[in-house]
């Protein structure tokens, strides 16, 4: 069984995975000039796994 630090990597690792199947869909590495939308979209999900980075931290580490 997992101990609480290593869920914390769990969750860590599919957020980054999860910030780089975004980006990569989005367009974010690609040359061309972004899309103000685009850009839009991807401050939403950077707030979004900040939100469930913070929640799971809270969550591993006190209770």
């Amino acid at each position: 069984m997992l101990g609480k630090i290593e869920i914390f990597g769990v969750i860590i690792f599919l957020v980054l995975l999860f910030y780089l199947v975004i980006s990569f869909g989005a367009g974010l590495f690609s040359k061309e000039k972004k899309n103000p939308e685009i850009k839009k979209y991807l401050r939403s999900v950077n707030f979004l796994l900040i939100f469930i980075v913070v929640i799971g931290t809270i969550l591993i580490f006190f209770l």
